[in-house]
């Protein structure tokens, strides 16, 4: 590809990393308006997919992956945008054929970060389809590809969450948290996670209730996350009932 396709493909690629998928999808168009080199088109269309997935438009950035892996059936992008696309669209079992296809084709990839990301996508979509344990198997594989991705350990949270297994996802978000992920979107996951512990120990989902039944240990655990929540920036109107309730 010329050297001017190569520096918008760098430039899209750089926007949807950073974000901002409007404006990629707008560098991304003009890569395939202007390129011809096959390599440039199939980049173009991954790239393309990626834009859109991120702005949630899944059947359009389906259609652009599926035209990426026309060019090449074997692109690794447009596989990995396709399977995140059906995952948008709800068609789990296309994406998990086409994440098992990415594992086949890089079985031998020594970039681990890459080989990670896969995993973490499979235990998505294994958590979409209740399918806890794999998914739990799958993120865990994940994690030991690259345990310096933070996010590994709040989605493994949330798969113990969907599962029921409070106390597991509050041992992870608070894994998480104290390996750097210290901020507004670990704490509202611990505290609405502890929330959720209580609301089942005690048999109810009614803030008042709670309030008389908690026990003074809980109690102070439950406002003490509450606490620290606040100050890492939560703002969660559930989260504000329980602790008007709760934490007086």
């Amino acid at each position: 590809m010329s050297n001017g396709c190569y520096d918008l493909i760098s430039q899209g690629q750089a926007a949807n990393k950073a974000g901002n998928y409007s404006n990629g999808l707008d560098d991304f168009n003009k890569v395939l308006q202007k390129c011809d080199a096959y390599d440039a088109k199939e980049k173009g269309y991954a790239g393309k997919a990626a834009s859109l997935n991120g702005l949630q438009q899944y059947s359009d950035a389906l259609d652009a992956a599926t035209k990426g892996l026309a060019i090449n059936k074997n692109s690794l992008d447009n596989l990995f945008e396709k399977a995140s696309a059906e995952i948008g669209l709800g068609n789990y079992s296309g994406a998990k054929a086409d994440l098992n296809t990415i594992n086949l084709l890089t079985g031998k990839n020594r970039n681990t970060a890459q080989r990670a990301t896969l995993y973490s996508k499979m235990a998505e979509v294994d958590m979409y389809q209740q399918q806890y344990d794999q998914a739990l198997q799958d993120v865990q594989q994940a994690i030991a590809m690259d345990n310096s991705n933070l996010r590994f350990y709040m989605q493994m949270g949330d798969i113990n969450v969907a599962s029921g297994n409070y106390t597991a996802a509050i041992a992870n978000y608070e894994d998480a948290i104290t390996r750097g992920k210290n901020d507004a979107e670990a704490w509202k996951a611990k505290t609405t996670t502890i929330i959720k512990l209580y609301q089942s120990k005690y048999k109810t989902d009614d803030a008042g209730v709670l309030s008389r039944k908690i026990s003074s240990a809980d109690r102070q655990r439950l406002c003490s996350s509450i606490a620290a929540s606040k100050q890492a920036g939560v703002q969660d109107m559930g989260i504000d009932l329980v602790q008007t309730s709760i934490c007086k």
